[in-house]
């Protein structure tokens, strides 16, 4: 009756284990484990360049944004750095970040009609900022940025 018993449960034979069970995995499961886990690992990999990429492009994008402001702040301000930077004939500039890309920064100052008679009390400064786009070669992002500025009246006597 014991050994009736220990059938029932499938603990084989007195011996303690069936023979001819199989120990460990066949070749064909070693290849599918191996399939799942490379295209898990390409997911990453894909992923993982994909955030690079972007991460790059984030970078660019706050560069240039940095660029046209402090542009903006210069103009806003009476220094003879920023006076110098803003009479001189060449309206716009290169400059690169750390990463080696070129930024392309031009500007437009205008002067927008009032009743005055001087021209230059309302005034509007229109900013671009170029760079070579990362992701498609040969074509270029580009930032816009416009700002006002107010000048105190003369007859104010400032």
């Amino acid at each position: 009756m014991h050994r009736v018993f220990n059938g029932f449960l499938g603990l084989g034979k007195m011996g303690g284990s069936r023979q001819g069970a199989p120990h460990g995995f066949t070749v064909l499961e070693a290849v599918f484990a191996s399939a799942i886990l490379a295209i898990g690992l390409s997911g990453v990999f894909q992923l993982s360049a994909a955030s690079m990429a972007a991460n790059q492009s984030q970078r660019n994008l706050v560069f240039a944004s940095n660029l046209a402001q402090d542009l903006a702040e210069c103009w806003q301000v009476s220094t003879a750095i920023c006076l110098s930077h803003f009479q001189a004939t060449q309206q716009s500039d290169a400059l690169s970040n750390e990463a080696g890309v070129q930024f392309e920064r031009s500007w437009l100052i205008t002067s927008i009609s009032t009743p005055s008679k001087d021209p230059h009390l309302l005034q509007t400064l229109q900013i671009s900022v170029k760079w070579p786009h990362q992701d498609k070669p040969g074509s270029s992002a580009e930032l816009h940025w416009h700002i006002r500025r107010a000048s105190t009246p003369t007859w104010v006597g400032l």
